[in-house]
C-alpha cells in the first residue's frame, strides 16, 4: 500500500508543477450534472472543467493538496468544489434556498480565471400534492380528476406527476402514465377506466414522493 501511495505522489508531482503557467489557458465548463434541484433540497453536483489541476505534494506526510481549487457560484449560492474526482471533474453540494426558476452558474479559480454558463441551473418548486375527492364512476366513461400542488411554491408549479391506476381487488394490471402540465398549481386530468372495480390513484413526483387519492368505485356500463 505504501509503495502504491508513493508512486501516486510521484506521478502527481511530475505531472503537476506547483508554479503557475506564465500564460494560463482559458477556463471552460464542459458539463454540469445534474442540472436542477427542488427549492428545499441540497443537491450534490459534478462539474467538469477544461482544466488539469496542480497539486502540492508533501512526501513526509504522503499527501497531495489541490492548488487550483475552483469555486462554483449558482445564483446567489457559493459552492466550494472541494472533491476532485479526476479527469477535470469536481464535486460539491448546492444547498437549498435558491429561488424557483433558472440561474446562471459561474466557476472561478484562485488565479482569477472564470467561466460562465447562462441559465444552466433550474430550481423546481418544493411542493406536495393532494387530489380532490373522486366519486363513483362508470366504465369507459371519461371523467375529470383535479390534482392540487400544495406548499409555499404551489402556485409556481408547472411540472407533471406520474399517475398510476391501482385496482384494489382482482387481477387487473395497474396502469401508469404521465399527467399533463399543471397551471397555477392545479391539474385537471381526464381519465377513462375500462375495467370495473374499486380503484385507487397513486401520484408520484420527480423526487419519488407518493400521494394517494381516496378509493372510488367504477361500475360496469349497462
Amino acid at each position: 500500500m505504501r509503495k502504491v501511495l508513493s508512486t501516486l505522489l510521484v506521478a502527481l508531482l511530475c505531472a503537476c508543477e506547483p508554479e503557475k503557467p506564465s500564460s494560463p489557458s482559458e477556463l471552460r465548463i464542459l458539463s454540469i450534472a445534474p442540472t436542477q434541484q427542488s427549492a428545499a433540497e441540497a443537491k450534490t453536483v459534478t462539474v467538469e472543467l477544461d482544466l488539469d489541476p496542480r497539486f502540492l505534494v508533501d512526501y513526509s506526510a504522503q499527501t497531495a493538496r489541490l492548488l487550483d481549487q475552483p469555486t462554483l457560484q449558482v445564483g446567489s449560492q457559493t459552492v466550494p468544489l472541494e472533491r476532485y474526482l479526476g479527469e477535470g471533474r469536481f464535486e460539491g453540494t448546492v444547498p437549498p434556498g435558491l429561488g424557483v426558476g433558472t440561474h446562471d452558474i459561474r466557476v472561478s479559480l484562485p488565479d482569477g480565471r472564470e467561466a460562465t454558463l447562462a441559465q444552466a441551473w433550474r430550481v423546481r418548486p418544493s411542493v406536495g400534492f393532494w387530489v380532490e375527492s373522486i366519486g363513483p364512476q362508470i366504465q369507459d366513461r371519461p371523467f375529470i380528476v383535479t390534482i392540487h400542488a400544495s406548499g409555499t411554491d404551489a402556485e409556481q408549479f408547472e411540472g407533471t406527476v406520474t399517475l398510476s391506476i391501482l385496482w384494489l381487488q382482482g387481477n387487473a394490471p395497474s396502469t401508469r402514465f404521465q399527467s399533463g402540465p399543471f397551471a397555477n398549481g392545479v391539474r385537471r386530468q381526464e381519465l377513462e377506466i375500462n375495467t370495473p372495480g374499486n380503484i385507487l390513484l397513486r401520484l408520484e413526483d420527480e423526487e419519488g414522493r407518493e400521494t394517494y387519492s381516496n378509493a372510488f368505485r367504477v361500475d360496469p356500463k349497462h
